[in-house]
């Protein structure tokens, strides 16, 4: 056995050491670029799923959150949902790679350019068309929509084929909120409005206009709504997809939606009010 002489012993000493601090910066350097902060924005006129919180006018609130909060909560990674403005901008930024995620969003080919999409999607989200009450008229398929002015959010989606299908036939115009395409609706400046239900229904009732609206039994469609990431978030490498993804499947079966959207539909009717006439 051929022994190593000190000078020898030595210099393997100094390749070790150099090897291990090699190591311990690369691991440094991981966790520099680690995600531990999500910026998340949204569509903040959907209660309860998302809204402006009155009691933090820079915040958003609402099931969307709290189901985000809670699937990343053993990651040891804070949520930000920032307020951005309409629902316009809050794609616009995600687009610009201003935020990490939109917490809710339908799927559309042309979003796939610039998001990825957390599948499966955490909840169901039913389209109809308001109409003033006791107005109206029949409504059984899309093309009952031709010839009439509908109103709906600028950049809002109903799902590919709805949104192909409005814009080759349909009069649909988009405004800033959903506040003033239901005062368009009921000062007859538009003959429906487009919107999600739950999210319809809440506004119409913090209006006040609850009476003065319906809408019809048959859905333009019932979409799914997913969680989705800017292609260029640091959030989007690793596995915090992966796990987002694993945590939607494990409560699809438990009763969690469900005692959120109670929960926060509760919330969202005290601040209502106040929320509509929250500054810009």
């Amino acid at each position: 056995m051929l022994c190593s002489s000190p000078q020898q012993i030595l210099q393997h000493r100094l390749v070790c050491l150099i090897v291990v601090l090699m190591l311990i910066s690369i691991s440094n350097q991981s966790h520099a670029t680690k995600c531990s902060q999500l910026k998340v924005s949204g569509n903040p006129e959907y209660p309860p799923l998302l809204w402006r919180d009155r009691a933090n006018p820079k915040q958003l609130t609402g099931v969307s959150i709290a189901l985000l909060k809670q699937a990343v909560a053993d990651l040891n990674i804070k949520v930000n949902a920032v307020y951005v403005g309409p629902w316009s901008r809050a794609q616009a930024k995600v687009k610009a790679n201003e935020l990490d995620m939109l917490a809710g969003a339908f799927l559309t080919v042309e979003r796939t350019t610039y998001m990825e999409y957390v599948k499966p999607a955490y909840t169901q989200v039913a389209n109809v068309v308001f109409v003033p009450s006791g107005k109206g008229f029949k409504f059984n398929h899309w093309n009952d929509l031709k010839n009439k002015r509908g109103a709906t959010l600028i950049n809002n989606s109903f799902g590919q084929k709805f949104d192909q299908y409005a814009q080759d036939h349909l009069a649909l115009y988009g405004v800033r909120s959903l506040e003033i395409a239901f005062k368009l609706l009921l000062a007859k400046r538009a003959d429906y409005v487009v919107y999600e239900l739950y999210p319809g229904l809440a506004y119409a009732k913090a209006m006040g206009i609850s009476q003065e609206l319906r809408h019809f039994a048959n859905y333009i469609n019932s979409e799914p709504l997913y969680y989705t990431f800017a292609l260029k978030s640091p959030c989007l490498k690793g596995n915090l997809p992966k796990h987002l993804s694993n945590f939607i499947k494990s409560q699809k079966n438990t009763n969690l939606e469900k005692e959120l959207l109670e929960e926060y539909l509760q919330r969202w009717q005290s601040q209502a009010h106040l929320v509509l006439d929250a500054p810009p």
